[in-house]
């Protein structure tokens, strides 16, 4: 990946940007399990920040596909495929009011390597 392309994603990824679209960052962890569904995606990465919205299981997160075009389907696809693999800590940030798939956070779309 050139340098254009890692100062872009950096860009992507920053903190101010998470708050921007109306998301506040969740725990750092690693991804113990994905479910990765045909409408929708759940992520297991342990207890952290439960937000807001009171949502009914705080063990992860989850999002539809639908929320994002295809570019950005496949960078999330790609991001969580890595992290998984690798067992790189990630930290996502979330929407702060209202529930993903399965009453968990819901992520919208911003990923940070801490």
């Amino acid at each position: 990946m050139n340098i254009q392309k890692w100062l872009f994603l950096l860009l992507l990824l920053s903190p101010t940007h998470a708050i921007a679209t109306g998301g506040e960052w969740n725990g750092v962890g690693v991804i113990k399990t994905m479910f990765i569904y045909p409408t929708s995606a759940v992520i297991i990465q342990g207890n952290s920040w439960q937000g807001t919205a009171g949502c009914t299981n705080n063990d992860g997160w989850s999002f539809n596909w639908s929320q994002f075009d295809l570019p950005t389907q496949a960078r999330i696809q790609s991001m969580l495929l890595s992290a998984y693999v690798s067992k790189t800590p990630i930290q996502v940030a979330i929407h702060q009011t209202g529930c993903g798939p399965e009453g968990r956070k819901n992520f919208n779309g911003q990923i940070m390597l801490p």
